[in-house]
């Protein structure tokens, strides 16, 4: 799994690319992904509920009486940023940080994540 300091430089790399907008807390998305490495270990991409599209929404849903929806659609994309950069690392070589990062940006675009909003229902 990439270490917290590459996935939040992946989420500064959102933001130049304009993916993600607020300076969202990150940090509180990545330790709620990360949550379930305790309980499941390697596995938890694959067996954690909260590593799913569904799983993040419904996450999100319980903030949204506490947040913007412009925040809240920032939060889904960092999630699925996470997502991605997981995936990635874990299935290709890769030689350096930028490598893995750049990797992972085509991915999360090619997937479409950087389309996706949060709308509060």
């Amino acid at each position: 799994m990439p270490s917290r300091k590459v996935h939040l430089k992946f989420d500064e790399y959102l933001k130049t690319e304009e993916v993600i907008f607020d300076d969202t807390f990150a940090q509180s998305v990545h330790k709620r992904m990360d949550k379930g490495v305790r309980k499941f270990g390697p596995d938890h991409r694959t067996i954690d509920f909260y590593h799913s599209e569904q799983g993040i929404r419904e996450w999100l849903r319980g903030m949204k009486h506490i947040t913007s929806q412009d925040t809240l659609t920032d939060y889904l994309r960092v999630a699925l940023g996470h997502l991605v950069l997981d995936y990635i690392e874990y299935r290709f070589p890769w030689k350096n940080e930028d490598e893995l990062i750049k990797s992972a940006y085509r991915s999360f675009i090619q997937r479409g994540f950087h389309k996706k909003y949060f709308k509060a229902e």
